[in-house]
């Protein structure tokens, strides 16, 4: 986790009881979410996680008429937050046998990190929303940036409240790794050695946190129905921003046997919105995961009887297995290119939301445009002549992107290096018996980890590790624990999807 992360973390623990807001997990980021921003978050393809939402650059005033200013916000606060950790383990161990010689070795390691800081809540009064709604109204035309989001079936949201630092803020962490050891061996056959060693290693980190950023922030979703707007604060689960658009009819000539999708001919997409798209496959592959032997062609009108897979480990496991099954087409060239440019794209997160953003309208239109770079070399593998979208392939590399949409940035990095390493399937199968210990998730416990899969140096320093804390996760180093939270339900679900289909891919290379 990076320090901004870890921060970030401690000041919305102490300061939001309730859960309501959503932390800022990138520095980078933090200016998109100031209060009146309108932000957007796809509908999620999968019921085990929630994409994270992000920012579009438009403000209410920029869709609503009159074009008067924003009003005032309330500062609530300040707060001030300091937060110091400082630990250290140790650990020595001996080992002799008469006449056979010995070893006697120890390590520690410490650290530390403070921060101090002064934060405010910035809050819309909720009589400004009451007033904006009854003296203006939405822009006509429509915003262009509103269009796009509506042919892609995306939500709106808009930031109501948010928690700002005051001052500029310097995040410090420091580490300190120490070990000696000695050893004798008295030879059988005139040989003795004799030796002993020690050293240590030192890191400091230290992170400017400016003035003005954001760390958390809450929002109220935006609805749209013809020329009319409403704000809900409350919405439930099945509210969209705009009114689905009605399932289109199948077209091209029947899948054969082994076809997977509905409305495909050639292989190629032929229906106009993502929506349909994930929604109606995602049940077809629940049902195909699930041990269904009959996959040949569902008409569209008969979706509405699939049953989506049940929220559990079981669920998921079929769901992520049915889209891994569909990689088996790729051939070991097309693998490796998808891997070597997924290595890179998840080091470099504005090529990452642009693959996603030109995959996303891809499926909206059945066709992409050419990107440059390791994005680019990705949409080279999923399209054919005239960079047409191909459906077995688009659907799984789809799913892939949304999944790693849940996670943070600092986890993409840590993927990409796990990748580069071959060492997806440990990481894997400990989110998967983490997973299976929490089924049904909705309860707090505390699980056991399995020692086999930690290694001798399980602790903070470890990839796997953070992979997992920044999943929402509280870890213990001695007695391997993990420390479940309801709350860390939809990115540890997207972590192992992502491990699963990388691991999947590198598998066909």
């Amino acid at each position: 986790m990076s320090a901004f992360e870890r921060v970030v973390k401690s000041v919305v623990q102490e300061l939001d009881r309730s859960g309501e807001l959503v932390p800022v997990d990138s520095l980078r980021s933090s200016t998109s979410f100031q209060p009146y921003c309108l932000l957007a978050r796809r509908p999620p393809g999968s019921p085990f996680w929630r994409p994270r939402y992000r920012g579009i650059n438009l403000s209410i005033k920029d869709i609503l008429e009159p074009d008067d200013p924003e009003p005032a916000v309330q500062y609530i606060g300040p707060y001030q937050f300091q937060d110091a950790v400082d630990g250290q383990l140790q650990g020595r161990v001996e080992l002799s046998v008469p006449g056979q010689g010995g070893f006697s070795g120890g390590a520690s390691v410490s650290g530390s990190s403070s921060a101090s800081m002064i934060v405010c809540t910035l809050r819309v009064d909720p009589n400004t929303w009451v007033a904006m709604h009854q003296e203006r109204r939405l822009r006509q035309p429509e915003h262009k940036v509103l269009q796009q989001l509506r042919s892609r079936g995306d939500d709106v949201f808009v930031v109501t409240e948010v928690l700002q630092t005051q001052e500029e803020v310097e995040v410090t962490r420091t580490r300190r790794q120490e070990g000696s050891g000695q050893f004798v061996l008295p030879g059988a056959m005139c040989f003795q050695g004799q030796g002993q060693g020690e050293g240590h290693l030192s890191r400091k980190k230290t992170v400017t946190i400016p003035a003005g950023s954001i760390l958390a922030f809450q929002v109220a979703q935006l609805v749209i129905t013809g020329s009319g707007w409403d704000i809900l604060f409350s919405p439930n689960k099945k509210q969209r921003t705009f009114k689905p658009p009605p399932l289109p009819e199948a077209h091209g000539p029947p899948a054969g046997p082994g076809k997977l999708y509905p409305c495909i001919g050639s292989g190629q997409l032929q229906w106009p919105t993502r929506r349909f798209f994930i929604e109606s496959i995602s049940k077809l592959l629940s049902r195909i995961g699930d041990g269904l032997e009959d996959d040949r062609l569902v008409p569209a009108e008969d979706l509405s009887g699939l049953q989506a897979p049940t929220e559990d480990f079981p669920g998921l496991k079929a769901e992520v297995r049915a889209w891994a099954q569909c990689l088996e087409s790729l051939s070991r060239p097309l693998s490796e290119q998808l891997l070597r440019g997924l290595r890179q794209v998840l080091q470099d997160e504005p090529a990452l939301e642009a693959l996603e953003e030109s995959l996303e309208q891809g499926l909206c239109c059945g066709r992409v445009e050419p990107l440059k770079g390791p994005a680019g070399d990705i949409l080279e593998c999923l399209v054919s002549s005239g960079w047409t979208l191909v459906g077995e392939l688009a659907g799984p590399i789809a799913y892939l992107l949304e999944a790693l949409a849940a996670l943070s940035e600092t986890q993409h990095v840590l993927l990409a290096e796990a990748l580069e390493a071959k060492a997806l399937s440990e990481p894997l199968q400990l989110v998967e018996s983490l997973l299976k210990q929490t089924t049904p998730w909705q309860e707090p416990r505390a699980v056991s980890l399995p020692p086999e899969l930690l290694g001798s140096s399980w602790g903070p320093e470890v990839p796997t590790w953070t992979l997992l804390e920044a999943c929402g996760l509280e870890l213990q180093a001695g007695a391997p624990q993990a420390s479940w939270r309801p709350e860390a339900q939809g990115r540890t679900c997207a972590l192992y999807a992502c491990l699963a289909l990388l691991l999947k891919l590198s598998q066909l290379c």
